[in-house]
């Protein structure tokens, strides 16, 4: 067992993790049906500079299969990759079409009701998923456990996170981990539809 970055090959369960850890939000942004969702997803997992890098993963392995996916950054460095994604834009525009990928663009406005909580001194959780198949034997608070250590390791004495309203045993699992609600954004009701009402932010002070 243990818990290390993706391999190459290994690309399609980290791409239903991710999908897994924010349907709402990748059915949303992406508009496209969950087998076409995956393909977009697809076209940031081997770029460097881009949040969805598997760069910026880690899975949890068991078996030699994987279990469960974390996905976290500095805080300060998220804008920055937000602005990289346009780069691979022409590949966006030929796995979603045309059409599709000029909805992305006018959907991405929802990014800065995620982003008006950010501070610059926090380290971010920015997905997390494991298995259902594998769930109940504490790979997802070993997976914090990891992205408590990155944090104190970088230098960070916040580990945040975002949760949506609506999901409460995540919430209730964060906060057995030591993460309290510090914060929530309320997302006007056009985004209700889509099954996205807002977001609790959560918050752990790491201790010298």
């Amino acid at each position: 067992m243990m818990i290390r970055k993706p391999t190459a090959d290994e690309h399609a369960e980290c791409i239903k993790l991710l999908y897994m850890s924010g349907k709402n939000i990748f059915r949303y942004f992406f508009i496209v049906r969950e087998p076409e969702i995956y393909n977009c997803i697809q076209v940031f997992y081997t770029k460097p500079d881009v949040l969805f890098s598997r760069e910026n993963m880690l899975v949890k392995i068991e078996n030699e299969k994987v279990c469960g996916l974390l996905l976290s950054v500095p805080t300060i460095d998220m804008e920055q990759m937000d602005k990289n994604m346009m780069k691979y834009g022409r590949e966006l525009f030929q796995t979603a079409g045309f059409t599709n990928a000029i909805k992305m663009m006018f959907r991405s406005g929802l990014q800065k009701y995620l982003t008006v909580m950010n501070q610059e001194d926090e380290y971010y959780i920015s997905n997390l998923a494991v298995f259902e198949e594998c769930r109940g034997r504490g790979f997802g608070v070993e997976l914090l456990r990891k992205a408590e250590e990155l944090a104190r390791e970088a230098g960070y004495h916040k580990l945040v996170l975002t949760v949506e309203f609506q999901n409460r045993e995540a919430k209730r699992i964060y906060e057995k981990f030591g993460l309290r609600q510090t914060d929530q954004v309320e997302l006007p009701k056009k985004y209700h539809k889509y099954g996205l009402d807002g977001f609790y932010k959560m918050e752990k002070v790491l201790n010298e």
